[in-house]
């Protein structure tokens, strides 16, 4: 990517979950303006993070269009954190990108964050379903779009849905012990997602991967 940074807005929607908040960080730390965009009624406590970086924060109608176009105005790029399900990834969302479009904004970042679905067979796995139907959607847009796919977060090795169980000496995984996974560090992530924010020469889809190894090569590592 390119190391011109231009000019603008940044509008971000997902900025009080964990990922959404380390990308409002890395976008702040370039001295990049900042909206986050949180549904009405959103608790102080969720928010006070991200007014402390100096994110500008605007409480609004998440499900309206012309709400979120409205705050949109003067935006170079949305990026979108969200996270969930249909309702979230194809709803939300959707009224996310119809809002871009509406208002003009030039790039769009979807919530995909994920292993490369563009590879997975449809049907296989729900989530990758759910962006892959986005995608489609995305393709079709009067926007310039970029998406993200860095594998699995690598925060999750020991996380709330650890690969590694080191109770019982197990690794947690699904068909071929040799199949290669990418992980990527959320921190690594966000602060890519921000460098492509500000990139208009940003491909399409942009894979990366902070580390890429296997089942086998989990249980060698731990061991």
């Amino acid at each position: 990517m390119s190391e011109a940074i231009p000019p603008g807005r940044v509008l971000l929607a997902g900025a009080t979950g964990d990922l959404g908040g380390r990308i409002a960080r890395e976008l702040r730390k370039r001295s990049v303006a900042v909206t986050a965009i949180v549904r009405r009624g959103t608790a102080a406590d969720r928010t006070a993070r991200l007014r402390a970086l100096g994110v500008d924060v605007v409480e609004l109608d998440l499900d309206s269009v012309a709400e979120v176009a409205a705050t949109c105005t003067g935006t170079t790029c949305v990026v979108s954190a969200l996270n969930g399900l249909e309702e979230t990834i194809i709803g939300t969302q959707g009224v996310l990108l119809d809002a871009a479009v509406a208002a003009g904004v030039p790039r769009f970042i979807p919530s995909d964050f994920s292993l490369d679905f563009t590879r997975t067979p449809a049907g296989s796995n729900r989530n990758m379903d759910l962006r892959r139907d986005f995608k489609a959607r995305l393709d079709v847009a009067p926007i310039r779009a970029t998406s993200i796919l860095n594998g699995a977060f690598a925060d999750m090795l020991t996380g709330q849905a650890p690969f590694i169980l080191f109770g019982l000496r197990r690794v947690l995984h699904w068909g071929d012990v040799a199949q290669p996974i990418d992980f990527t560090t959320m921190d690594d992530v966000a602060a890519f997602t921000a460098a492509a924010a500000l990139d208009p020469a940003t491909p399409r889809v942009l894979r990366i991967a902070g580390e890429q190894t296997s089942p086998r090569g989990l249980a060698a590592a731990a061991s």
